[in-house]
């Protein structure tokens, strides 16, 4: 191989000649909990007891149509203290704060902040790429030990729905590769999520990825002030990722990015000469990883220095995940990282 060979970190890669061993099988514990929950294939009873006592709230003020969790935008004479204002002909003597009228000999009436539902969309990256962590056939069952992203992905998205919907909040669904293959407005229903969980199971990874593209879209069509919650393996160019960010911002919705990524992907880890396949355009190479390991590594972090910087600079919330962590303990350190 040349050694004047450039690694393209924007495309993931698929080990095609390296064996892996198979994962070893699981079991379900039944449980009771306050919302019915049968067994899907991304969301069983055993996940709906293990994220039922987290709480997942915004960070900035939001729009919603019931109370809730959320701080609103709108004021009102309930929940939380926020100011006061001079009293008008007309208030409601109640309002009044009486200690300040002792301090200052003038009328004040009490504002407080409301608090409201929260409106949440997932939005879940089905490019090829994640699809690494399969073998070359991609079958459902064919997970290496560091289970497939797309298979993390949608079991995050399906405990993040459930637990929206415990707190009365609203869970959407978008997956996006080419184009939307699915799209689904927020709700928090039984019957929405039944709907939302066998869309789920009926996801497959696409080819390229629009993703940037697509969150455009999405910013101008989702209303009022919402949460997006974007699980990928942003495998595209910073500079398009700054600009959809910064799209949502600019339309006031809030944003929290959860990067996923095998460890193989970072590290490069294997011992022989391997073959690697482009997922979304098939190329394939042959490689010693010996050769290229400390190179790929160096440009691996320069670029997660990129992403993470595009999302301070949009001012989002951005979390790594490695797919190697079971997915409820993630989802649990990352729920305790944002108290």
């Amino acid at each position: 191989m040349t050694r004047g060979f450039k690694l393209h970190l924007q495309l993931a890669f698929a080990i095609i000649a390296f064996p892996w061993p198979r994962p070893q099988a699981a079991f379900v514990i039944t449980i009771h909990s306050r919302m019915p929950v049968q067994k899907y294939k991304f969301f069983t009873p055993a996940d709906a007891a293990r994220v039922s006592h987290l709480q997942l709230t915004a960070r900035q003020v939001v729009e919603g149509m019931i109370t809730g969790l959320h701080k609103s935008p709108h004021r009102g004479f309930s929940v939380e203290f926020s100011e006061h204002r001079n009293y008008v002909s007309g208030d409601e003597l109640r309002h009044l704060d009486w200690r300040a009228y002792a301090r200052s000999d003038r009328y004040y009436i009490k504002l407080f902040e409301q608090e409201t539902n929260l409106r949440a969309t997932i939005v879940l990256d089905t490019s090829a790429s994640m699809s690494f962590g399969m073998d070359s056939s991609g079958a459902p069952g064919s997970a290496t030990p560091a289970t497939a992203k797309i298979d993390y992905a949608r079991h995050l998205a399906g405990c993040i729905a459930y637990l929206l919907a415990m707190q009365q909040d609203l869970a959407g669904l978008v997956a996006i590769d080419e184009s939307v293959q699915v799209q689904i407005p927020a709700g928090s229903s039984p019957a929405h999520l039944d709907r939302l969980f066998k869309a789920l199971e009926e996801i497959q990874p696409g080819k390229t990825t629009h993703l940037a593209e697509h969150l455009h879209a999405l910013a101008e069509r989702l209303p009022r002030r919402s949460l997006v919650i974007l699980i990928s393996d942003l495998w595209l160019e910073p500079d398009a990722l700054l600009k959809a960010l910064q799209h949502l911002r600019y339309r006031k919705h809030q944003c929290l990015m959860i990067h996923l990524l095998n460890q193989a992907e970072i590290d490069l880890p294997y011992q022989q000469q391997i073959t690697l396949q482009d997922l979304e355009t098939g190329e394939k190479l042959q490689i010693d990883p010996a050769d290229l390991r400390n190179t790929y590594h160096q440009q691996v972090q320069d670029y997660l220095t990129l992403i993470r910087r595009a999302c301070n600079d949009a001012d989002v919330e951005y979390h790594i995940m490695d797919t190697a962590t079971p997915y409820d303990k993630a989802l649990i350190n990352l729920l305790a990282r944002r108290r």
